[in-house]
């Protein structure tokens, strides 16, 4: 794997931290509670029961706390209480139980006439379909409970304006910034310290979901000295989602992945690394953590899924039973009607994870091609660069030598003797070939970085390319003694591209001689791979000044060259192992030789 790129909805979850947070304030008249022991009492036993995992405690302290309120006529803590209570279900996965509950209370609001309180319920809905994943329609519930707040009431105003910020953060950023904006300026000196610094640290966020670092390290510094100024009424909901966002700014992604380990939800952990590995530049591992995203996701989904068919299950049993108590003679098509639905929600669930499984396919596969379009362009504009960097030096200076002599032998001025003119003469001859070949290796390498698959249907004698490499090596006076080791039977053969393997062996040899001093050696070896019976190994070595630590892969890279002095651009490896990847095969640095260098040719036998 961009690799993908799976959704950039990196924070849909984070809204349960501050789901969680909002739910230990409960009640608006927090200064009253402090007079009151007996409801003080009752919102810690709230609390502790918050941050257990007993559900049934919870839900326990949460009634009684609820009909106190009511006891004492506090209709907008009651109701805020139930709220809470719904929020607790859907920071739990409880989606269908969560739904279930909101439309109970509004159906009491509408009861008792507390139409001033309807927002409540309809921003709950927004939240649960947002968290479902039907973000269109929570940002209908939203925008209707815009309309039905309260302006003066400017804490569950700027908390609507969050929720809409939250679902588009990954869309339409720039709204979403602009809805964190009007709650910021909502809150700003109106409120408590505490829900001003919890949406300066939700900015945060929006500002990296956006890539505006500028702005990230900007609100990251405010958010962090209202921590240092105000630590009693410093909301700590986003601190570590901040750190993380700072972190990634400043470009220390190992420094980011550690953070993320501080985060309680496990699904957030795999969405902030899959974006910072991928933000990095390390597409591996950023579609590896996306798959253990999707797993998890899968899993919740799962959860969820199988809850809503219980739930429904157990509203068609009670309603089955009412059926037989009112009716016996239609048991059995309560009976058949009861079969029917299972049925159509199992056949519904089935579907869904069909059409789920095709679609996480199809995304895979377009996060794939994304992947390589974005590879090829990276990788053209590198080319670019260095292209640009090298032929300034490897093409000007034969250039300049070709001029220069040219206007010695124009000039008719100019007094050479014959053997002068010859070696002048020479002299141009090797500046205009070594023209020739850095233009032929440039034309090379484009062409074999255009095609994915080189023909292989030659049957080739692995001895006898070797033999054929050395040949014209031994009938010559060279600096440099050759050696033949051929391990392998004169009968293994190969099936692969002759001319394209005796290109690789041309660049490892030509590298080979560049580096090997007067008096040294160089030896062609055959031999069978040790671990891969299906693979032979055609080795180049030389006794030449070897690689230094810290190059071992860098000098397969287009344009790099360890010795700038050297002639050449870069490109013989480069080219070499590219082919033989094409070919099944590999070329490799042997970094246990440390007497010079010692290149590996590493082919299949078919």
């Amino acid at each position: 794997m961009k690799i993908r790129r799976i959704s950039r909805n990196l924070f849909g979850i984070i809204i349960l931290l501050a789901v969680s947070l909002y739910a230990i304030n409960i009640s608006g008249q927090a200064k009253k509670s402090q007079e009151d022991t007996t409801e003080a009492n009752l919102l810690q036993v709230v609390r502790d029961a918050f941050n257990q995992n007993d559900e049934q405690k919870f839900y326990e302290a949460i009634a009684q706390y609820r009909k106190y309120l009511l006891g004492e006529d506090n209709i907008s803590g009651y109701y805020l209480c139930w709220k809470n209570e719904v929020l607790y279900d859907v920071n739990h996965n409880h989606f269908y139980r969560a739904l279930r509950k909101t439309m109970k209370m509004q159906a009491e609001m509408e009861r008792r006439g507390d139409n001033h309180e309807i927002y409540k319920t309809t921003q709950l809905r927004g939240i649960i379909y947002s968290l479902r994943g039907n973000i269109p329609l929570a940002h209908q519930y939203f925008e209707k409970a815009l309309d039905q707040v309260d302006h003066s009431q400017i804490t569950n105003l700027a908390s609507i304006y969050m929720d809409l910020a939250n679902i588009e953060m990954d869309t339409q950023p720039k709204e979403a910034m602009k809805h964190l904006d009007c709650a910021i300026e909502i809150l700003k000196g109106k409120s408590s310290d505490y829900d001003y610094s919890d949406a300066i640290g939700f900015k945060v966020i929006v500002a990296y979901a956006m890539h505006d670092w500028d702005a990230v390290n900007t609100t990251f510094n405010e958010y962090i000295s209202m921590k240092g100024k105000k630590e009693d009424s410093f909301s700590p909901t986003y601190y570590y989602y901040a750190l993380i966002c700072k972190a990634v700014a400043d470009k220390r992604f190992d420094d980011a992945i550690r953070l993320t380990y501080n985060l309680t939800n496990t699904t957030d952990i795999y969405k902030f690394q899959t974006e910072i590995y991928e933000i990095s530049g390390d597409t591996e591992r950023a579609f590896q953590t996306q798959k253990h995203y999707m797993a998890i996701k899968d899993s919740v989904n799962n959860v969820i899924m199988s809850e809503e068919m219980m739930g429904s299950a157990s509203d068609l049993e009670d309603a089955e039973a009412h059926s037989m108590t009112m009716a016996k003679r239609n048991s059995l098509l309560k009976y058949v009607i009861y079969i029917v639905i299972i049925t159509g929600l199992i056949i519904g669930l089935l579907i869904y994870r069909m059409n789920h499984k095709r679609y996480m396919r199809k995304l895979q596969r377009q996060n794939h091609d994304l992947l390589i379009a974005r590879d090829k362009a990276q990788e053209a504009n590198r080319m670019k660069i260095s292209f640009l960097r090298n032929m300034s030096h490897e093409i000007r200076t034969p250039l300049n030598i070709i001029s220069g002599y040219a206007q010695i032998i124009s000039d008719p001025r100019t007094l050479t003797s014959d053997a002068e003119r010859a070696d002048i003469a020479k002299r141009i001859a090797h500046s205009t070939n070594t023209i020739v070949r850095i233009v032929d290796e440039i034309l090379d390498i484009s062409s074999k970085e255009s095609i994915h698959y080189i023909d292989k249907s030659d049957m080739v004698t692995c001895n006898d390319l070797l033999r054929n490499l050395a040949g014209p090596y031994q009938d010559d006076e060279t600096a440099f003694s050759l050696r033949l080791e051929l391990l392998l039977k004169d009968s293994c053969k190969i099936m692969t591209n002759r001319k394209e393997v005796k290109k690789i062996l041309g660049h490892l040899m030509d590298n080979a001689i560049k580096f090997t001093p007067q008096g040294g050696t160089i030896t062609l070896r055959s031999y069978q791979h040790k671990l891969d019976q299906n693979m032979i190994c055609l080795s180049v070595t030389d006794t030449g000044c070897g690689i230094k630590d810290g190059d071992e892969e860098k000098i397969f890279e287009h344009f790099y060259k360890s010795d700038i002095y050297k002639e050449g651009v870069g490109l013989g490896l480069s080219v070499a192992r590219r082919v033989a990847r094409q070919l099944g095969g590999d070329v490799i640095l042997d970094t246990r030789y440390k007497e010079g260098s010692r290149f590996i040719l590493q082919l299949p036998k078919e």
